[in-house]
């Protein structure tokens, strides 16, 4: 639109020169030819060199006043460039304004002693040429702010976009550790419990095998005890296979706490219940994972140092963070609490999302994860 208005301040200097030409009144047509010209480098310059635009604006339109006080005709028109070159050039309104004003003035100076209908006339063109113009600065600055609005939205966008894709990253380290760690945690129970189990049923078979000719009866009451045992620990291998199969549904959540629970429930024989507090929002998946693993941990110890039989899980949607308290009916340690390996990977992981890890003995023993508000949620 800026490089139109520069073309009709050209043709508002120009087409008026010809026509003043045209209806004969020019005596000296050479010299006015010079004028003219001088008049379209005044337009050049003020278009090429920023610094000096505003000190050549005021020259400009007192160098189109005199020709067109001079030279009469049609040469009025000329200084409809100048107007049109403020609202080019600035963007303050008070200036617009008063240059407006200031060309109105001109003009009216420089036809002052020619006819009523031509004065009328070119006070209604300025008038119209002016209210124009008025417009199109505004509509102009409305596009400099939505041009402005959708650079910063882009650059916005571009910053979401790789935000996005570091947590996609992130969600894939989190997604490997815990693969790693989950495999560490079954070969670990492979090797404590099953191996110890199986090292144990050889030496009873062994001396099941020697007390058979001469003690059968004993002989076949440790054959069926090694029975039990091998179907206790072939249930075992199937819950250990069971946890390396991928699940079956693709479209559920690795690492839900409905599905822990069941698990735990199936697995460890106690009574597990699962409270949602508040209103929930989507979760990031390392969050999610977080939440998981420290129930999960927190669920082992109550079984194996308290002996619980009974835990509640409450997941509590807060407006300042997000809070899953794992409750425990189990026993309660009489001295300061001991944080082993399990209590120091659940600070380790609520710590990697700037969250903390609180512990309370009464009136149940509880540990709650903490996560801070501004770290949990998805935009929905």
């Amino acid at each position: 639109m800026s490089l139109l208005l520069i073309w009709i301040r050209h043709l508002l200097l120009i087409v008026p020169a010809l026509g003043t030409l045209l209806t004969g009144h020019v005596e000296a047509q050479g010299w006015f030819t010079l004028q003219v010209l001088i008049g379209l480098l005044l337009i050049r310059i003020s278009e090429i060199h920023i610094p000096v635009r505003r000190f050549i604006l005021p020259i400009e339109l007192i160098w189109l006043s005199y020709l067109a006080y001079t030279e009469e005709g049609l040469m009025f028109l000329a200084l409809y460039s100048s107007l049109i070159a403020i609202f080019i050039y600035s963007r303050k309104r008070q200036l617009l304004v008063m240059f407006v004003l200031l060309v109105g003035l001109a003009q009216n100076t420089v036809i002052l002693h020619r006819d009523a209908e031509l004065i009328w006339m070119a006070n209604l063109i300025w008038l119209t040429i002016s209210a124009l113009l008025l417009a199109y600065e505004r509509i102009a600055v409305k596009q400099h702010y939505a041009e402005s609005l959708y650079d910063a939205l882009a650059r916005s966008h571009e910053d979401l976009e790789q935000t996005r894709r570091r947590m996609i990253d992130y969600a894939a380290q989190v997604e490997r550790f815990a693969q790693a760690e989950e495999r560490n945690r079954i070969a670990k129970d492979i090797h404590d419990d099953l191996g110890h189990r199986l090292i144990r049923q050889k030496m009873m078979m062994e001396a099941a095998l020697q007390l058979l000719d001469k003690q059968p009866d004993k002989a076949h009451a440790m054959l069926g005890q090694i029975r039990d045992q091998m179907e206790d620990s072939m249930e075992r291998m199937r819950r250990t296979v069971r946890r390396l199969s991928p699940v079956s549904d693709d479209t559920s959540r690795k690492y839900a706490l409905d599905r822990l629970i069941e698990e735990s429930g199936r697995e460890l024989g106690i009574e597990v219940t699962f409270t949602i507090a508040g209103q929930p929002y989507p979760l990031y998946p390392s969050i999610e994972y977080v939440l998981y693993r420290n129930s999960q941990e927190a669920i082992t110890n109550a079984v194996r140092h308290g002996g619980a039989r009974r835990v509640d899980i409450i997941l509590e949607y807060r407006p300042s963070d997000l809070r899953l308290s794992v409750a425990n009916d189990g026993l309660v340690p009489d001295g300061p609490i001991v944080q082993g390996i399990g209590f120091r990977g659940m600070n380790e992981r609520i710590m990697l999302v700037g969250g903390q890890l609180d512990v309370a003995t009464k009136p149940h023993f509880t540990v709650t994860t903490i996560v801070p508000l501004g770290v949990q949620a998805i935009e929905a």
